[in-house]
């Protein structure tokens, strides 16, 4: 028995969160019957005709688990339906989904109108039917359309004080939808009593891993290397995405920092709607760089912008990677589409709020420190990313070094950012293959390597 998703239909939306879960797929076309020992869960994205159809509904029969889109197998089956446009949900308590708390989504949810189907999860409106020997799950939103969305919007982020503090970031929470649809692929996998084996998002067997990014735009030679102590004290390596207008700042500052990641930010601080502008202050940028003898492989926009007049320059000078939080954020790295093609710059998402954004909420420092802390604890217990980032100019220098010690009081892993994208770039190309069979796995590798290991989730145990 394989454990395998078969993908009808190559979408890109759902191939990044697929290969972001680290779960094995392959795209199929339904010209045959399909044996459930060929595949482990089917996902139907688009319209299918007859035979297509009939060959789902058999391997659904024989005891086969599919995650049907809504909206494709209404007009597949003609089926009645209600549609309604949706801008967030907020899980309740009870909801298997709680822990995702409120999620924006700015799209149409599309719920099926077939009395015989059960209710999932009734804030979500997942809609499940039972077939034969197996099970068919209805996702009620186009997975594609919310993925691929590039919109940003002012969000106010949820903290227990009246005056929230606010950021532009992506429209929709596509790290929270994610996690929806490894869920419920959990939950299929679990249907067929098949183990949900996941390639794990870290490094070897890292729980957690802490990325620090540092934003240079303003700041001043004296402040770089005051901060700098700090990161040196604490042994964080993080990543410098500089402002190149001061020559000296270049010179006398960041040059010298032989034990952090240099990247650029920008000559002027500002991202710009058309090609030809973000082209030459990109092109300034990296010349100021090379003056000084610094090479870069990084970038990060200023404000977090991205467009894709800025993603086609960031392909034109080679980068390896960005982050920019209007694309989105608290998420994991993908590779965005531009028109439709993949881009060859990897997307590293961060959390998206800076000492910056809480001052101007009037945070004390006290305050600020909570913020950070339990923002921390959320991500060590969720297994999730710790990716922040700071502005020197708005020195908080004890601040800092406060969380820096509770990060390496928590024994958490670090990188920096290239480090990271050289590994997820790896994991992107590691091949292997999954089989079950008599309650065991196995697992064939083209190259053995203990750079990465896997997460099983098998009877409510993951390990």
């Amino acid at each position: 028995m394989k454990i395998l998703i078969g993908l009808y239909r190559s979408q890109p939306g759902w191939q990044i969160v697929l290969q972001q879960e680290g779960l094995q797929y392959e795209i199929i076309k339904l010209e045959k019957p399909i044996s459930i020992e060929s595949y482990s869960v089917l996902i139907i994205n688009d319209v299918l005709d007859n035979e297509q159809y009939s060959r789902v509904k058999e391997f659904a029969q024989n005891g086969g688990a599919v995650l049907f889109s809504s909206s494709a197998y209404a007009e597949t089956t003609n089926n009645k339906f209600r549609s309604k446009n949706i801008k967030y949900l907020v899980m309740p308590s009870d909801s298997i989904f709680a822990e995702l708390g409120l999620i924006d989504f700015h799209t149409k949810f599309i719920q099926l109108r077939d009395k015989s189907f059960e209710i999932i999860d009734r804030t979500l409106n997942v809609q499940s039917q039972k077939v034969g020997k197996g099970h068919i799950l209805f996702i009620p939103f186009d997975v594609n359309a919310v993925i691929l969305d590039t919109n940003s919007i002012r969000k106010k982020i949820w903290v227990e004080r009246k005056e929230l503090p606010s950021e532009i970031v992506a429209k929709v929470s596509k790290g929270k939808i994610r996690k929806i649809l490894s869920k419920i692929l959990e939950f299929l996998y679990l249907q067929r009593d098949l183990p949900f084996v996941q390639l794990w998002q870290f490094p070897k067997t890292w729980k957690n891993l802490f990325m620090f990014r540092v934003d240079t735009d303003h700041c001043s030679t004296r402040q770089a290397l005051e901060f700098h102590k700090i990161c040196k004290k604490n042994n964080i390596c993080g990543t410098w995405f500089v402002d190149t207008v001061s020559k000296e700042t270049l010179k006398n500052a960041y040059k010298k920092m032989d034990d952090q990641e240099i990247a650029l930010h920008c000559r002027r601080h500002l991202v710009f709607h058309d090609y030809k502008t973000n082209l030459e202050n990109i092109k300034n940028g990296l010349e100021d760089l090379k003056e000084v003898g610094i090479e870069v492989t990084g970038f990060a926009a200023p404000f977090g912008d991205w467009n894709e007049n800025l993603a086609k320059v960031l392909e034109k000078f080679d980068f390896d990677y960005s982050s920019e939080f209007t694309l989105d954020y608290d998420d994991l790295p993908f590779y965005p589409y531009i028109q439709g093609k993949k881009s060859s710059v990897l997307q590293i998402p961060i959390h998206p709020v800076s000492t910056g954004r809480l001052r101007r909420s009037h945070f004390t420092d006290e305050e600020k420190w909570q913020y950070f802390k339990k923002f921390i604890d959320r991500q060590i217990a969720l297994n999730d990313p710790i990716f922040i980032y700071h502005h020197p100019s708005h020195d908080q220098l004890n601040l800092f070094n406060k969380i820096f010690e509770y990060i390496n009081s928590k024994n958490i892993n670090k990188m920096n950012y290239k480090e990271f994208s050289v590994w997820w770039k790896k994991r992107l190309s590691f091949q292997y293959e999954l089989n079950f069979a008599n309650d065991e796995i196995n697992c064939n590798f083209e190259n053995e390597t203990s750079e990465f290991s896997f997460k099983i989730s098998y009877n409510n145990k993951s390990v």
